[in-house]
């Protein structure tokens, strides 16, 4: 065999034990939708969802999948393409799979286009103090505008408002507080567009872990 056929056969070995380890991951949970597939914002994976409360395992496993591929190879195909080659050849569990990151990517691209919307109808005079954003209050805020936005697409909170709440407090503290950390423009102001994009992350990989 040559060297482009090694290759080649490695990594499809490898693709399919990231496959593997995406399955591990989700057993027990019912594939629905929302992988992010944006690494430049990601910094938390291991969660899913289930059927029977839509959302529910999180908004994370996809980020755990864009790690498994990178360090395969910035050639190699992505995960999603993997599946759907597969599902290609005849092997129906890799439909679904490939069904369902598809869901997932086009869920993502959606929070980015209402992060975007946010930014630019933000009042800035309220929701930042000295150039630090007020993330508590945008958490809420951010929050309130994403479920009413993601309602025809049959996502609404899982938890009762005096939750969403504290989850804020708990976001605030820990990335302001302790962290003295956010997402920021080339001119230093708070990039309002990616914090937005943090707090749904925020929600569904700690938030609901924490409360269901």
């Amino acid at each position: 065999m040559d060297a482009g056929g090694r290759t080649n056969q490695e990594t499809e070995s490898r693709m399919s034990e990231a496959a593997i380890s995406m399955d591990g991951l989700v057993d027990n949970c019912s594939i629905h939708y929302l992988h992010f597939r944006h690494p430049r914002r990601s910094y938390a994976a291991d969660a899913y969802m289930r059927r029977s409360s839509v959302l529910n395992c999180g908004i994370i496993l996809f980020l755990f999948s864009i790690f498994l591929c990178l360090s395969i190879s910035v050639s190699a195909e992505s995960l999603r393409e993997f599946h759907e080659r597969k599902c290609s050849e005849g092997v129906e569990d890799n439909c679904q799979r490939a069904a369902d990151m598809l869901k997932g990517e086009q869920h993502a691209n959606r929070i980015d286009e209402l992060g975007d919307r946010y930014e630019s109808q933000i009042d800035r005079s309220k929701m930042e103090e000295e150039n630090k954003p007020l993330l508590k209050d945008a958490y809420l805020e951010v929050m309130d505008d994403y479920f009413k936005a993601e309602a025809e697409n049959g996502i609404k909170p899982l938890v009762a408002d005096e939750v969403i709440y504290l989850c804020a407090e708990h976001y605030n503290d820990h990335w302001r507080n302790r962290k003295m950390w956010w997402p920021t423009e080339n001119n230093g102001q708070p990039d309002w567009s990616s914090i937005y994009f943090y707090i749904v992350e925020h929600y569904y990989g700690y938030c609901l872990r924490q409360a269901l």
